[in-house]
């Protein structure tokens, strides 16, 4: 990772906690294809990381959090050309097949690509006066990266159609009010409060949190009945786990559990 250009990482092997701040400030943290690039080949190294059970996904400290697509290399594109490209696939895949836990802190601005791969993380955490918006609209063309399907699953159809068509944006402290942040703080608590949630996050049983991220993916995707299928095979599964053992001999002896993500 020592020759990342676009993107920082950083890994608490005590915590089990990385961190993801997205760095290329000159162009507002939009994405370039190498950028992209950057972002899928840390995504799939930190999922296959043991020491890490949980991730932190940030812009510049004092914003933005990600202005979106590079609306120059966009201008290069043609459907012929993304077609063959499958351009974005790579990336919205990258976090579709992300294992772990991975928590957004959103400083500033969220917009267009940026506000997708916010929704695409499993908590958002974001500055009160954080704007976030999918404006594609007004440049003759959609969301591309995820926007119009899990906008619509977080909010309904009606208000997605409303930010969507008119790509007018919101607040932080307007998107908690309707659900798709989970909570907005003053713009210099938001990286300290996700950073502590992420933590409690990662002292769970490293298998368990990965266990309980895919059933509650699954009710997206299925019905009722198969997610209800797909939950009972999952929690099954748990009562083989050392973990298990250690946390309900924790809970009957009345004391912490030490879980060694086994």
């Amino acid at each position: 990772m020592d020759n990342l250009q676009n993107i920082r990482v950083t890994i608490d092997d005590k915590t089990g906690v990385a961190v993801i701040r997205l760095d290329r400030p000159a162009k507002r943290n939009a994405f370039s294809q190498a950028m992209i690039d950057e972002l899928v080949s840390v995504l799939a190294l930190l999922d296959s990381l043991d020491q890490v059970r949980a991730v932190v996904l940030t812009g510049s400290p004092e914003g933005p959090f990600c202005a979106g697509m590079d609306i120059k290399e966009l201008a290069q594109i043609s459907t012929a050309d993304a077609h063959q490209r499958a351009f974005l696939k790579d990336l919205t895949n990258a976090f579709a097949h992300f294992s772990k836990p991975i928590i957004a802190a959103v400083i500033g601005v969220a917009v267009g690509g940026g506000f997708e791969i916010a929704l695409a993380c499993d908590i958002i955490y974001a500055a009160e006066d954080a704007l976030f918006g999918l404006p594609e609209i007004k440049i003759g063309t959609i969301p591309g990266a995820g926007g119009t399907q899990r906008l619509t699953r977080a909010l309904g159809k009606h208000k997605a159609m409303e930010f969507i068509l008119t790509g007018e944006p919101a607040t932080g402290k307007e998107f908690e009010r309707l659900g798709v942040v989970n909570k907005a703080f003053p713009r210099q608590q938001v990286l300290a409060e996700a950073t502590k949630l992420t933590e409690r996050i990662a002292a769970m049983s490293g298998p368990v949190t990965k266990l309980a991220k895919q059933a509650i993916l699954t009710s997206e995707d299925v019905h009722l009945t198969s997610g209800l299928a797909v939950e009972k095979t999952l929690y099954y599964s748990t009562f083989s786990f050392k973990d298990f053992e250690e946390g309900q001999a924790a809970f009957l002896e009345k004391r912490k559990a030490r879980f060694t993500h086994g």
